[in-house]
């Protein structure tokens, strides 16, 4: 398996006084590949064989994932690096190639090298003092690693040497019993001392806690006290907990062992489109429940739109079709479309004339008879003062048959300058059973100019189109009650004034 690319230590120590190890796990496993001894231009293991490849710098051994990884020799440690993934690929620098890695300097100056170590798994920290056979993490593949094993170096000086005795070995003698080559080494540790008597060794443990050992007067470690200044968590735990009706938060452990703030409250959605209202008008009053920063909440799901003759409250303002001049499809039940309209363009006070129109049903709904009238609103939504005869303040004429879709009614109906000087903007539209109209263009405007009395003279609008014999004279009204209901367009007397198209809505019911 192709492990590890070279490593630089400095170093102090020689070849005779070399620190030797045991093997660094516990199991009997077999020499994966071997320390390069050539120096470049192929490879030769200690043994004159080719079990290596070009450049090795150490012993890579047959460890799966998990295995304890233990200190060959007595020291001190001087790296301890870890946050790789436990597995890596071919020329990964995470760890500058080792993965994680332990690194321990030796009382004799001697460096030894544990590498592709198992994320998590290291039980020692930079100045740790260990001694033979301890415990220092677990083997991985993490790091440019291509499978899982332990790559072991050996530094008796400034660059990585070959621990196996043998005849192409640029070194030797770094095992205390390395065996048959080819397999591990013994576990048999070097006899000499652990520690200094008194010396101290303090570790982390917990969370963020220390505790520490004593050198006792044979050498030898004693066992660790306890775990001291411990915080409520370990760096990076995250908690979570529900918060308002559908969420949940979260937080996390910082690198001093304490916990930090809760973060927003927050949530999935309901399954599904659940409906419910928002409160708001017209067509915005179906909103859908989602959850907001933890709650369930009805929200926006339709918003305004301008006006449409359908029937609906299309700009969410608590009114339908007002202003709508835009007819939809299909079209709503109830919809008038003004065709012609005859009307004088001025008026003498206290003069009369009729007014005739001619509305068209563009709804989907026929217009009853002696249901459906032409309501009329005054100035200020008062009482008209143009009303002649009307069969009420605000009916200015019936449609005494029924108007079918599609179908057209022209009425006409009588109405009188007032001989005092008020306002006379008057809206004729149709309305159906006491309620008005409201669009596409169901009514129209009526504000003749007034005129001063002429003696001798009825004065008529310009381009009024009357019959010459009959321009000296005001044109007679008819009933009020008069109309004509067809299929198509009702035949309409020849105009007598000014041809009005105003489009303008009002949302006055007007009943009888």
């Amino acid at each position: 398996m192709r492990a590890l690319l070279p490593l630089l230590l400095l170093l102090v120590a020689t070849a005779a006084d070399a620190a030797r190890h045991r093997r660094p796990f516990h199991p009997d496993v077999a020499l994966n590949a071997g320390y390069d001894n050539n120096g470049g231009g192929g490879c030769t293991d200690s043994f004159c064989g080719g079990n290596c490849y070009n450049g090795h710098t150490g012993n890579d051994f047959n460890l799966g994932v998990g295995n304890d990884v233990l200190a060959g020799a007595a020291g001190t440690v001087t790296a301890a690096v870890q946050g790789c993934p436990d597995y890596g690929y071919y020329c990964s620098p995470c760890g500058g190639n080792c993965g994680n890695h332990v690194r321990i300097r030796h009382p004799d100056g001697t460096q030894s090298l544990f590498c592709h170590l198992k994320n998590g798994s290291l039980t020692v920290g930079v100045g740790a003092q260990v001694g033979c056979g301890q415990k220092i993490g677990q083997s991985a593949s993490s790091g440019c690693s291509t499978g899982p094993h332990l790559h072991f170096g050996f530094y008796p000086g400034g660059a990585g040497r070959d621990p196996y005795d043998g005849p192409c070995s640029n070194h030797g003698g770094g095992w205390v019993d390395q065996g048959r080559f080819g397999r591990s080494p013994s576990p048999a540790c070097e006899n000499h001392c652990e520690c200094n008597p008194g010396q101290i060794d303090e570790r982390g443990c917990g969370n963020c806690g220390r505790h520490r050992r004593v050198c006792g007067g044979d050498c030898k470690w004693g066992g660790f006290g306890a775990c001291e200044g411990q915080g409520p968590c370990g760096p990076g735990q995250q908690q979570s907990e529900p918060c308002c009706d559908c969420g949940a938060r979260t937080r996390t452990c910082g690198g001093n062992c304490q916990w930090g703030d809760w973060g927003a409250c927050g949530g999935p959605d309901p399954p599904g489109p659940p409906a419910c209202g928002t409160g708001k008008p017209g067509d915005c009053a179906i909103g859908a429940t989602r959850c907001v920063e933890g709650c369930l909440t009805c929200v926006d799901t339709v918003f305004p739109t301008p006006e449409r003759c359908d029937a609906r409250d299309n700009d969410c303002d608590a009114t339908t079709d007002e202003d709508a001049t835009e007819l939809a499809d299909p079209p709503p039940p109830l919809a008038a479309e003004l065709e012609d309209l005859s009307a004088p363009g001025a008026l003498h006070p206290g003069e009369r004339a009729t007014i005739w129109a001619t509305f068209r049903n563009v709804g989907s709904a026929p217009w009853p008879a002696s249901a459906t009238w032409i309501g009329v609103t005054g100035p200020d939504d008062e009482a008209s003062p143009l009303r002649d005869g009307w069969s009420a303040y605000d009916v200015a004429t019936g449609i005494s048959e029924e108007v079918p879709p599609g179908g057209a009614v022209t009425v006409s109906f009588p109405v009188r300058m007032p001989g005092e000087a008020v306002p006379v903007d008057t809206y004729f539209g149709v309305a159906v059973r006491g309620g008005p109209v409201m669009c596409p263009a169901s009514g129209f405007d009526f504000a003749p100019d007034r005129l001063a009395p002429v003696e001798g003279a009825a004065v008529l609008a310009e381009d009024a189109g009357a019959p010459e014999d009959d321009a000296a004279a005001p044109a007679e009204a008819p009933s009020a009650a008069s109309s004509s209901a067809d299929g198509g367009c009702a035949a309409l007397p020849t105009p007598l004034l000014l041809l009005l198209a105003l489009r303008r809505r009002r949302r006055r019911a007007d009943s009888p």
